[in-house]
């Protein structure tokens, strides 16, 4: 029971069931059971195997005995006729050995188990990861664990930093820029790595108690810099104080009526009250300087 539809379909296949073949000159030599071909001129030397999946004009044109391959793409293929378990999804996508997964055009998994996503991605060794050459990783035969490393130049992240999502969490905290440091380079998205000093407000670094200790920072300039910080933020604005509600006037007593016919005293003579002296300003704090060496950095942990 099979399904073939094309010029020269299936032309010298007497065996196999349950396959469907769409395309002229596709699978010639089809045996096996349980494959999808749809597509000129591919999967050409499909024999044996089965269950495989081919879609797209001269896709699958080396896989002999190789049992389910998905290979979906102008041209996608794999490295030896007898690869198992292979994905390959993209325009000349390429796995080479069992298990890999490419997707992305011309994107290669050389490795068993190997994986490679995007445009041009390759893996050659057992267990390689790359994803679009910007994070990659390998399998750790001992411990069957992946390692993976971020492959990015930290000062200009910028956007990349949504890649890690929720792998990232933020607060805030103080810090203080190194002398000599360009703090118009310390714009919000620049990263900061810490130099490993401390000091107070005042830039003194001596005798520094817990709640006045702050690190000091400088802008990355490494890729991939262990000492990473944070990255800076703006500092939050002074929160505006209430006015103060106005004063109600305190109406005064009325006075007393004087006694009938009671003997008035001589009004007292008028002194002069001294006035008295203008109380001084108070002290108004210093203004900051403008290029303040404080500021915020969002801490990524």
């Amino acid at each position: 029971m099979n399904s073939f539809l094309g010029y020269q379909v299936a032309l010298y296949s007497r065996t196999g069931s349950y396959n469907v073949v769409v395309g002229g000159e596709s699978s010639l030599r089809i045996a096996s059971s349980y494959n999808c071909v749809i597509g000129y001129s591919s999967a050409t030397s499909l024999v044996g195997g089965g269950a495989t999946t081919v879609v797209g004009a001269l896709a699958g044109a080396t896989i002999v005995s190789g049992r389910a391959n998905t290979l979906v793409g102008c041209a996608a293929d794999v490295g030896a006729g007898n690869v198992e378990d292979a994905v390959a999804i993209g325009s000349a996508s390429s796995v080479g050995a069992k298990g890999g997964v490419a997707i992305g055009a011309g994107a290669t998994a050389g490795g068993a188990l190997s994986l490679a996503i995007g445009a041009g991605a390759q893996t050659a060794s057992e267990g390689e990861i790359n994803v679009i050459n910007r994070v990659c990783g390998y399998r750790s035969a001992q411990s069957n664990k992946y390692t993976l490393e971020l492959n990015a130049d930290l000062t200009r992240l910028g956007g990349a930093l949504s890649f890690l999502g929720p792998l990232v969490v933020g607060c805030l905290c103080r810090c203080r820029v190194a002398e000599g440091e360009d703090l118009l380079a310390l714009r919000p998205g620049a990263v900061v790595v810490a130099t490993g000093a401390s000091c107070d407000l005042d830039g003194c670094e001596d005798l520094l108690d817990v709640d006045e200790a702050l690190p000091v920072v400088t802008l990355c300039r490494r890729a991939r810099d262990p000492r990473v910080f944070g990255v800076p933020a703006p500092a939050a604005p002074d929160a505006p104080q209430p006015a103060p509600a106005p004063k109600q006037p305190t109406p005064a007593a009325p006075a007393a009526p004087a006694a009938p016919d009671a003997p008035q005293p001589a009004p007292a003579p008028e002194h002069p009250t001294p006035a008295a002296p203008a109380a001084p300003d108070a002290p108004q704090p210093a203004p900051a300087p403008e290029n303040s060496k404080i500021n915020n950095f969002g801490v990524f942990i």
